[in-house]
């Protein structure tokens, strides 16, 4: 009679895997935590964290094939900080702070080392953003994966006072102002598309970058995590009345700002007033595809906009320099006349 391990799951092995994961995970902390890590499911207390009409806000998402990167190169450090990024960036879309996260690790055999990267890196994101590692789960699946692969998926809940929900699309109007807040790279989108040019090219990631850049070689560029904003917008909306927050994810800006738009206006961008970045020219060079092609793939240097008032310009230009925050003013909120582009780049 066969036993689960001699099929590849050993379940006795990930078992003391996770008891030792329950103190690096208790790092994270915050108002209205229950219990600890182990139970069946993640308690938490709403209640405690005194909202007067609380909607609460979820986001589930992965790395994708960036994670093929990141193990190719012995790299994992940081894309525990892409998959909190993910999820989080998402839900700050909606005026929400983070509460809790839950991770979910697959592979053909847990690899204790890789495992322990990983967690300690998603450890390291919840914390920086007061966000509580509430539980996760891990699944031994040989068969479905092979040798060193693994995949990720994250899950985050977050809470927000029912008046304060973005974007406000009564509020949005002509004339209102495009902010993008600048990518630390790729993020987590488009890694098919990037490791196929890459192959296609014969190109070696530990080759020193064909442009300017403060990194070792291709890997460390291609591997930096994604930009995590909570921290920022937060500050902001403290003293700016923020109409729209968009998370430059798959779909690139053309994708994704209209999602916060109503359909009778139009985001009118200016592709001088984007970021001059070089990582996105080269790529842009190598694989040959077109500026529409980029702008509805990639974040192109911008990983988060925000929508605002033309009166609230000044003061925000003010705020993001004294928080040493870099930013770009890419545009306007136009009238869509027609039935026209929902997204122009002109």
């Amino acid at each position: 009679m066969a036993v689960y391990k001699e099929v590849g799951v050993d379940i006795h092995s990930t078992d003391n895997l996770v008891k030792e994961i329950i103190p690096i995970a208790s790092k994270t902390n915050r108002r209205g935590k229950i219990g600890k890590i182990g139970s069946f499911g993640g308690l938490f207390d709403l209640k405690a964290c005194k909202y007067k009409d609380p909607i609460l806000v979820t986001s589930t998402d992965g790395i994708g094939t960036k994670t093929l990167i990141g193990i190719s190169e012995n790299k994992l450090e940081g894309l525990g900080y892409d998959l909190v990024g993910m999820c989080l960036n998402d839900i700050v879309c909606h005026g929400a702070e983070p509460l809790f996260f839950l991770d979910y690790f697959a592979s053909s055999k847990i690899e204790k080392n890789s495992f322990i990267k990983i967690i300690k890196s998603i450890t390291a994101a919840c914390k920086e953003n007061n966000c509580l590692l509430i539980g996760g789960e891990t699944a031994e699946m040989p068969g479905v994966y092979k040798e060193k692969d693994f995949d990720l998926a994250g899950f985050c809940v977050g809470v927000v006072e029912r008046k304060k929900m973005l974007p406000k699309l009564n509020k949005i109007i002509p004339g209102d102002i495009i902010i993008g807040l600048p990518s630390s790279g790729f993020h987590s989108n488009g890694y098919s598309l990037i490791r196929k040019v890459i192959k296609d090219q014969n190109i070696s990631l530990k080759e020193k970058a064909p442009f300017q850049s403060k990194d070792q070689n291709l890997a460390n560029i291609l591997l930096k995590p994604t930009k995590l904003y909570y921290n920022i917008i937060s500050k902001i909306t403290k003293f700016i009345d923020i109409k729209g927050i968009a998370h430059i994810t798959g779909g690139g800006l053309t994708g994704n700002l209209p999602r916060i738009i109503p359909k009778k206006l139009s985001a009118k961008l200016n592709l001088k007033n984007l970021p001059d970045n070089s990582l996105f020219s080269w790529f842009q060079r190598i694989s040959n595809l077109s500026d529409a092609e980029m702008f509805s793939t990639f974040n192109c240097g911008i990983g988060m906009i925000l929508i605002i008032a033309k009166k609230d310009l000044k003061k925000m230009e003010k705020l993001l320099k004294k928080k040493k925050e870099d930013f770009f003013i890419i545009g306007e909120v136009t009238k869509n006349t027609n039935n026209g582009e929902r997204c122009i780049i002109i």
